[in-house]
């Protein structure tokens, strides 16, 4: 049919119309029977041989997006355990949550291909749906294939696009698409809201490959929820998606739907902020409806689960309506919450890092609290991960090296006993990082590389560029690749990432950026400095910026531009008031270079080198901080004793 078109249409041209294929493909040979002249009376021909029951199924089949199991077919397609009979239908019905909704039948009986009427419309009974699915595959109506073994090798029955469009005319004639897309709804969010807790354990795996094989199904049910104005549902759903969409890295889904579910509702964190009661049970526990409380508490999660997906996007001084956002949160929530023990919930603590202005004490108190209101509430998983949380902002603060190994030890003693694979990795991340702090590379290293097997055994890609770029690193200082080795990985690393997660391609640029410097090639490394300051610049806090910034004042040292590099310091000190102790170095290894003229600059250095030795934590310092340091001492010392 497509073919006897290109006698009037190009090959492309055809092709962009085949959307609208019923109206397109008519007029045939006139030498076929007439039942192949179109592709409506190729498809109505298989339409009118089938019964009654066959062609609910079909019809109602429709509104899956990219397939179906068994089990969502029966709970979509059927009309109950003994299905709907013949007669007439109409008004409300009951769905499988207890819920009011437009589940009713129609009456009017079915449409033959000629336009004809049958008699009754045949019930489907939810026994009867697999039999039915067998049939339509015998007569090529569905497709049937089996997945692979991770997503539980079920077999999985979709429509080819004709047949999906034709079925679609179908279910909306009979007048069944607003029940048919409200048990879609239902099911998909059920089989999201069950599998939420199951991601964190044994089953893991499983599910993620089950979730990712339903995702185009339920970002279908998303949109039906947020078309139809049904709050509570979008809620649902985007909660018990969260996690899921947090470990396989879809920020853009958890960021994109989120904002729409928040959308539907007022904004619990709009002044004046009422603070959240303690709430043991979640609001995903139970399906809809959920009570003044936990809808409540649904509508400030949702904007966390927004808030998580995008924190190093976000920067507070942005705008006014940032800063309203970040402060209604900090007042809503405080530690000791049950649910700020919990993810979503746990996320409060990024508005109240990018609120702190650096008020690491204040910070650090949030995160020893919840940690101790996990044990309080004897929450074993939140436990684990409240510790390896811990963990990874002690190593930050570069004081805490031996208390974020024993919490990397604790929360990876849960992990492992509850058997939460991402957990585990995110554990020996942390172990691995603060075996690094201590200059304990070799077990570093081997930290690092059993957290990205594990990564990548779940599916779980988001994270890997970001480790192996830290492996990459230690095996640098630990001598055991040398810098063009390592610098080929970091490479390799940027190639590789596709993320939406902006800080893992930043963290290898920026440590490629750093060892391209130290080998001489200065201009080299300023455009990568200039690729991950635009980064930064339209999408990141400014505590980054006055890194890079910083990181500018450095390459004028190395080139041979004390003056410029002390303007760049200071530029960096006008973004943030918090800069890394390493461009205390870098200011006194300018002032040293000037010092060679005078004396009084060698001084500045002198005492900027003792604020730097005063200020750093106890630990191992990297071979770049030595070199630096050594670099501006000596300087400083010829002048001074000359």
């Amino acid at each position: 049919l497509a073919a006897a078109r290109l006698r009037m249409l190009a090959p492309r041209g055809l092709a962009d119309r085949l959307d609208d294929r019923f109206r397109l493909l008519t007029s045939g040979s006139r030498t076929v029977l007439p039942r192949q002249q179109t592709l409506r009376a190729v498809v109505d021909w298989s339409w009118d041989l089938l019964d009654g029951p066959e062609r609910a199924v079909l019809r109602r089949l429709s509104v899956f997006a990219g397939g179906c199991g068994l089990d969502e077919a029966e709970a979509v397609c059927a009309d109950g355990e003994e299905g709907a009979g013949g007669g007439t239908g109409g008004g409300q019905g009951t769905g499988a949550d207890g819920r009011t909704g437009a589940h009713g039948r129609t009456g009017g009986g079915e449409r033959t291909g000629s336009g004809a009427r049958t008699g009754g419309r045949a019930g489907v009974a939810t026994r009867d749906v697999a039999a039915l699915l067998g049939s339509l595959v015998d007569k090529s109506l569905v497709v049937a294939a089996t997945p692979s073994a991770d997503a539980g090798g079920e077999m999985r029955y979709r429509l080819l696009e004709t047949v999906g469009e034709y079925a679609a005319e179908r279910l909306d004639e009979a007048g069944e698409r607003a029940a048919v897309e409200r048990r879609h709804l239902v099911a998909y969010r059920e089989l999201a809201r069950t599998a939420d807790p199951l991601l964190r354990g044994p089953a893991q795996r499983g599910w993620l490959e089950r979730l990712e094989l339903e995702h185009d199904n339920m970002r279908t049910a998303l949109r039906r929820a947020v078309a139809a104005g049904d709050e509570q549902e979008a809620l649902c759903l985007v909660l018990s998606l969260s996690w899921f969409w947090q470990l396989r890295d879809h920020r853009v889904d958890a960021c994109t739907w989120g904002q729409a579910a928040a959308e539907l509702g007022p904004d619990p964190f709009a002044a004046p902020v009422t603070p959240a009661p303690p709430l043991h049970a979640r609001c995903i526990d139970a399906p809809p409806p959920m009570d003044a409380e936990q809808l409540q508490e649904a509508r400030r999660e949702v904007r966390l689960v927004v808030l998580s997906s995008m924190e190093s996007n976000i920067d507070p001084s942005a705008s006014a309506e940032t800063r309203a956002q970040m402060s209604g949160i900090t007042a809503a929530y405080r530690p000791g919450l049950p649910q700020t023990c919990r993810v979503p919930g746990f996320s409060w603590i990024f508005a109240v890092l990018l609120t702190s202005d650096g008020d690491m004490p204040r910070l650090k108190d949030v995160i020893h609290a919840t940690v101790e209101s996990c044990r309080e509430f004897g929450y074993e998983w939140e436990l684990a991960h409240a510790l390896q949380m811990r963990s990874k902002f002690l190593n930050d603060q570069g004081d805490g090296a031996a208390q974020a190994t024993r919490d990397a030890d604790e929360s990876l003693e849960i992990f492992l006993r509850l058997g939460d694979g991402w957990g585990v990795s995110e554990a020996l991340a942390g172990r691995a990082e603060a075996r690094e702090q201590r200059g304990e590379f070799a077990l570093a290293a081997d930290d690092y590389r059993k957290a990205v097997e594990r990564y990548e055994e779940l599916g779980a890609h988001g994270q890997v560029p970001l480790l192996r770029a830290r492996l990459a690193e230690v095996l640098m200082e630990s001598g055991a690749i040398s810098t063009e080795e390592g610098e080929r990985l970091l490479r390799e690393t940027l190639t590789s990432w596709k993320g939406a997660n902006r800080d893992v391609g930043a963290f290898a640029r920026l440590q490629l950026a750093v060892r391209i410097a130290r080998a001489g090639r200065t201009d080299e490394a300023r455009t990568e400095f200039d690729r991950l300051y635009q980064d930064f610049e339209d999408h990141t806090i400014h505590v980054f910026q006055g890194m890079v910034v910083g990181l500018y004042g450095w390459l004028e040292v190395l080139e041979g531009r004390p003056g410029a590099a002390l303007a760049k310091l200071r530029q960096a000190l006008a973004k943030t008031p918090h800069l890394p102790l390493t461009q205390i170095l870098t200011g006194a290894q300018a002032h040293a270079l000037l010092g060679r003229d005078r004396e009084a600059e060698a001084l500045c250095a002198a005492r900027l080198l003792g604020a730097h030795d005063a200020l750093r934590p106890p630990g191992h310092a990297r071979s770049e901080e030595r070199e630096a340091r050594a670099a501006a001492e000596a300087t400083a010392r010829a002048v001074l004793s000359g």
